[in-house]
């Protein structure tokens, strides 16, 4: 066989098991991704339960518990300032149905 066709085989399996590992990791992505979606459905369905039956101060600290492991708002080299202002966009409706006053509305008012 030549040798041009040798190193091109070569090439061509090198480019296949590369892109086997790849897919690999993009489905572990995927996983992920469906692994933070069921926990977010299961964050809001306890805060309706606990909403629901009164356990508004239970409800509070689930939330709280919440916005402190986002790691999408810690995670960023933002000012404390920049935070703060995309944590209450993020979770404005939520702070509004759970009643928590916001340190934004207070300076407001």
């Amino acid at each position: 066989m030549d040798p041009f066709l040798y190193f091109i085989s070569v090439v061509w399996w090198v480019l296949c098991i590369i892109l086997f590992f790849k897919i690999w990791k993009a489905c572990n992505d995927i996983n992920k991704i469906k692994k933070q979606i069921d926990r977010n459905d299961d964050f809001n369905t306890k805060i309706d339960f606990l909403m629901r039956i009164g356990e508004k101060e239970k409800a509070k600290e689930i939330f709280l518990a919440k916005i402190l492991s986002d790691d999408s708002i810690f995670n960023t080299t933002s000012t404390p300032v920049e935070k703060r202002e995309e944590l209450f966009k993020k979770y404005q409706d939520e702070f509004e149905r759970l009643g928590i006053q916001t340190t934004q509305k207070e300076e407001e008012k």
